[in-house]
């Protein structure tokens, strides 16, 4: 099966220490804020890349935190304010633009802290922050893990509510174009819920979107989301209102190939960035463009000179590539 190739032209290249390690983990990339931000960490610090409206550059600005646990920052999330927030094991922590510390928050530790996890984000007005922890260890049946909604500027409790997931890993995102959109992937264990959460009133509601063992791909815009089967077999775009789009790797990829990586993302409102390859986390993968509407192939990415990894797609028709330290940003020619 070929495809029209389609020449990567490359705009602006700059540096963040250790980047590529940093996308293995879940605030690797992150959509915040009407914003792309990639989030690393190195000599006890959070790093933290704003990615430029300006397609011209690759970074608007770059700020760095001190990490509130000697145990890895946990999950960090820019705020609207300037501040940062981070869930670390046992404690979140709230820093203003200065790095002082604006509050801290305890919370209970799951049995197992390597799969088990918290991440956070405000909320779409910028007033709250949502966290994921562990809920109530009773006699009874654990309930399952809770999603907190604390005052940003105090810390103070404002609502919570049980997920139906129990010692996960999670991961926030925001729709680049309604930050009001929030979606929650939890991993536990083979299991992933792709949850929307939404904070109305004071009161925390939460939903499932789609099928279980579909976790939230990369940029998604307005209400339309993709979502990526674990295995990589299929990926599918899901938007109320609107019939359920599914592309089988198996009817739309060349024999043998998958969806992989875990960050295929709309490069704009008509054109879906996605990696394929053999196998999950291969070096060697294949970049393609489909079609927004169908997730059907339209071309094939050729880069001149290089070989890139899992492409991040910037919903404005850029996307950035990461080797090492290295960050470029890149569109079609």
């Amino acid at each position: 099966m070929e495809y029209t190739p389609l020449t990567a032209e490359l705009l602006a290249e700059n540096e963040l220490p250790y980047a590529e390690a940093a996308l293995g983990r879940n605030d690797g990339f992150l959509v915040r804020n009407g914003a792309c931000w990639l989030v690393s960490e190195s000599d006890g610090r959070i790093l933290v890349g704003h990615v430029d409206a300006d397609t011209s550059r690759v970074f608007a600005r770059q700020l760095s935190w001190p990490s509130p646990s000697p145990e890895g920052h946990g999950f960090a999330s820019p705020l609207p304010d300037g501040g940062l927030a981070v869930a670390a094991p046992r404690l979140v922590t709230v820093y203003d633009a200065d790095e002082r510390v604006r509050w801290t928050h305890p919370l209970d530790t799951w049995d197992d802290t390597q799969l088990a996890t918290s991440a956070c984000t405000p909320d779409g007005t910028g007033h709250l922050l949502l966290v994921t922890a562990p809920g109530h260890s009773g006699d009874g049946p654990y309930a399952g893990d809770l999603c907190l909604a604390l005052d940003v500027r105090s810390g103070k409790p404002v609502s919570r509510t049980v997920l139906p997931s129990a010692s996960a890993g999670y991961l926030f995102q925001q729709s680049l174009t309604d930050p009001g959109r929030l979606l929650l992937d939890a991993a536990e264990g083979d299991t992933f819920h792709s949850l929307a959460v939404r904070a109305e009133n004071g009161a925390l509601h939460v939903e499932p979107v789609g099928l279980e063992d579909e976790p939230f791909a990369g940029v998604n815009l307005g209400t339309s989301t993709l979502k990526l089967d674990v295995g990589g077999e299929w990926l599918g775009r899901y938007e109320p209102g609107c019939p359920d789009v599914s592309a089988d790797a198996e009817d739309v990829l060349p024999e043998g190939l998958r969806f992989v990586g875990h960050r295929p993302g709309f490069l704009d409102a008509d054109r879906v960035l996605a990696a394929v390859a053999e196998e999950q986390w291969s070096d060697n993968s294949r970049h393609l463009l489909l079609d927004a509407r169908t997730l059907r192939p339209m071309g094939e990415l050729l880069y001149p000179g290089t070989t890139c990894l899992d492409p991040l797609a910037l919903g404005d028709g850029s996307w950035l590539t990461v080797h090492g330290d290295a960050v470029r940003r890149w569109r079609t020619s």
